[in-house]
């Protein structure tokens, strides 16, 4: 069968996406997934085919299922209805309510990550014997996972503002790990860096060089975001940090050992007193992400 599969526009969204991708074409299904993004990394992705997203819908012809993962975007909303016989609707949501829009194909569960909910629907869906986590990524042979321990992964952007915490605490969380001997570098695009003059992030040429840096480094520490996904996945452990339990269970680095720190869950978020949509960075001190990032490494020395 002839697939095409449209994740979310994130890189988080298609590293995950890459997920279902690899495991239908460990099938023997003729799989393209169209992305933004990912066909700037693929010389990593040997096994899969990525694309642009097409101007000219008619592409589309070719394929017996196009797979969306839904978003409210208008070009979606237009793909879809290019040839609705053909779609199959996923609608990543994290929530324990199967009531929303497009539950029905996916039946995906809320309480656990979205990576291991699409290795189910494989096997549920698709009859797929043994699908696995795998997303298809494979490193050049010189680059060598965590070649650089004491080297810390620092995202502290993401999609939305509202889902980082504060930049102030991530300088002191970076200043403190380098007093103990940690290297903090932390990535940034060039337009993020004109907001945060006070680091000094490295430039790369492209996705695959950041993928590369990213391995070699030992641990990564920031937000939910594309970067953190990116880290699991080439096997470095993650310390996420999340707005909220139900965001951190569904959306968390579900590769490599990981970790996910979240605001109390006393703070307030009745209507009209916000606190935790709103004000969850304050309750999450640096003490807290320092330590848990101790536990992190303590555990990955001994998991080694």
């Amino acid at each position: 069968m002839k697939i095409a599969i449209f994740p979310c526009i994130g890189l988080g969204d298609g590293l995950i996406a890459c997920v279902l991708a690899n495991n239908l074409a460990r099938a023997d299904h003729q799989v393209d997934l169209f992305h933004p993004l990912l066909p700037k990394m693929q010389p990593l992705f040997p096994q899969l085919s990525f694309l642009a997203r097409p101007d000219d819908l008619k592409v589309l012809e070719q394929y017996d299922k196009l797979i969306f993962f839904y978003e409210k975007l208008d070009w979606m909303q237009k793909a879809i209805e290019a040839y609705p016989e053909k779609n199959i609707i996923l609608n990543p949501i994290a929530t324990p309510n199967c009531d929303y829009p497009y539950w029905e194909e996916g039946e995906f569960d809320g309480t656990i990550p979205f990576i291991d909910n699409l290795v189910r629907y494989a096997e549920k869906k698709w009859a797929i014997e043994n699908a696995m986590k795998d997303n298809g990524i494979q490193l050049p042979e010189d680059v060598i996972v965590r070649k650089y321990p004491k080297r810390i992964i620092f995202h502290p952007t993401s999609s939305r503002a509202g889902k980082n915490w504060s930049k102030e605490k991530f300088l002191r969380l970076a200043d403190k790990l380098k007093r103990e001997g940690f290297e903090p570098v932390f990535i940034l695009t060039e337009e993020e860096q004109k907001d945060w003059p006070e680091v000094q992030a490295p430039k790369f040429p492209d996705l695959c060089a950041v993928a590369a840096f990213v391995a070699e480094s030992g641990f990564m520490i920031g937000n939910d975001s594309g970067i953190g996904h990116l880290a699991s996945c080439l096997g470095v452990p993650t310390l996420t940090i999340c707005r909220s339990a139900m965001s951190a269970n569904f959306w968390r680095p579900a590769w490599a050992r990981g970790e996910v720190i979240i605001p109390p869950s006393w703070i307030p978020n009745l209507k009209g007193m916000r606190w935790r949509d709103k004000k969850w960075q304050k309750f999450v001190p640096v003490s807290k992400v320092y330590q848990a990032f101790l536990q992190l490494s303590q555990a990955s020395v001994l998991s080694n």
